[in-house]
């Protein structure tokens, strides 16, 4: 049986893209496809979204990758996701949705091609394509991927790479509890740049972090490591709950911080998304508490197997003694992450599984 043919039509390729990208090239060094790379000049007629990417299997099967945060986030003003979703999958013949809601695919013309992708996290490894400017990637995006290349820079690549998260399962008699976040500015970057229902979204992802990081502080406290990143709208708002430790949110120590811990907590992302953290923890093999999930992924990853769900910050309390008071279940959900994370999450078998997707058709 000859080898998957696979074209990786690039245009801009920013960080949410790096695990796609990672992919495709660890299944081409390990001898599953045959890759071909195809960057798209500047003025190409083919520009995508951002946070999309083509890839042309076998010559002729179309698939869009989409690894954006929600259904919302990059419509215009009074535009609607349906009409914005129908165009894009009257050109493709599979289209896999990182943020997958069958509610919201319900209403679409197509649905039939929209599969869940899986969950998403700037990973990386030695060599991805992804590294190099691309002639769509802005200006901007352009000279930080230039930084990225140097290994003194706090936002090296080698600091993102697929080893740099794996963990295995550990029993542990007295389990440490981990939540670091970061904080959302209600302005955004300049004046207009959010609308008035997302400024009520950060507000409300703000607010209910700080409550959750308050009330582990106060209920766990050693036990507890945890609070926001600094800058300057959590020093104004939120001065009480930042970490004053400068260094302990830099990556590695953020990475030692995970895996010396065993119950780590998520909260919802932005357009209601899982955030990268999510898949931080999973690859890992943490035991999760998390904001309940508003998007689906592919296997069989469900509450009370590979995470507990909680819906406000004194639940969240709850089910962390949940989990610190049996380490046999603790210990479970771990072994439960560490193979749900080899068998879909980990970049190859998470591309892996699409290609798959695609051929079983």
């Amino acid at each position: 049986m000859s080898r998957v043919s696979c074209c990786l039509r690039l245009g801009e390729v920013p960080l949410h893209l790096y695990n796609i990208t990672a992919g495709f090239v660890l299944l081409a060094r390990q001898g599953v496809i045959d890759l071909r790379i195809e960057k798209l000049s500047k003025n190409h007629q083919d520009q995508l979204p951002y946070n999309m990417m083509e890839v042309i299997i076998n010559g002729k099967t179309r698939v869009l990758y989409d690894v954006n945060d929600g259904y919302d986030n990059l419509l215009k003003q009074n535009q609607d996701y349906v009409e914005f979703m129908n165009v894009l999958l009257e050109k493709y013949d599979f289209y896999f949705k990182r943020s997958f809601n069958s509610f919201y695919n319900s209403k679409l013309r197509h649905k039939e091609k929209i599969y869940p992708l899986g969950l998403n996290y700037m990973v990386t490894i030695p060599g991805n394509i992804a590294h190099s400017p691309m002639p769509q990637d802005p200006l901007r995006e352009k000279i930080k991927k230039v930084i990225r290349k140097v290994p003194l820079s706090q936002y090296y690549n080698g600091l993102y790479r697929i080893n740099s998260f794996e963990d295995i399962p550990h029993k542990e008699i007295d389990p440490k509890i981990l939540f670091m976040a970061r904080l959302w500015d209600v302005n955004g970057d300049y004046e207009g740049q959010i609308s008035s229902n997302k400024k009520e979204e950060r507000a409300y992802i703000n607010d209910f972090r700080a409550t959750c990081i308050r009330l582990c502080r106060k209920e766990f406290g050693g036990n507890f490591y945890g609070g926001v990143a600094p800058s300057e709208f959590a020093y104004k708002n939120y001065a009480d709950i930042v970490i004053e430790d400068g260094k302990a949110t830099e990556r590695n120590n953020y990475l030692r911080k995970v895996k010396e811990s065993a119950i780590c907590i998520a909260t919802m992302g932005l357009h209601q998304s899982i955030g990268w953290k999510f898949a931080e923890y999973v690859a890992a093999s943490k035991a999760i508490v998390t904001e309940e999930l508003h998007y689906e992924v592919p296997g069989d990853f469900r509450n009370g197997q590979n995470y507990l769900v909680f819906k406000t910050p004194e639940e969240c309390i709850n089910q962390i003694y949940t989990l610190s008071n049996d380490e046999n279940f603790r210990y479970q959900m771990m072994i439960n992450n560490y193979r749900y994370y080899h068998e879909y999450v980990r970049p190859d078998r998470l591309v892996l599984n699409s290609i798959l997707t695609i051929l079983g058709d």
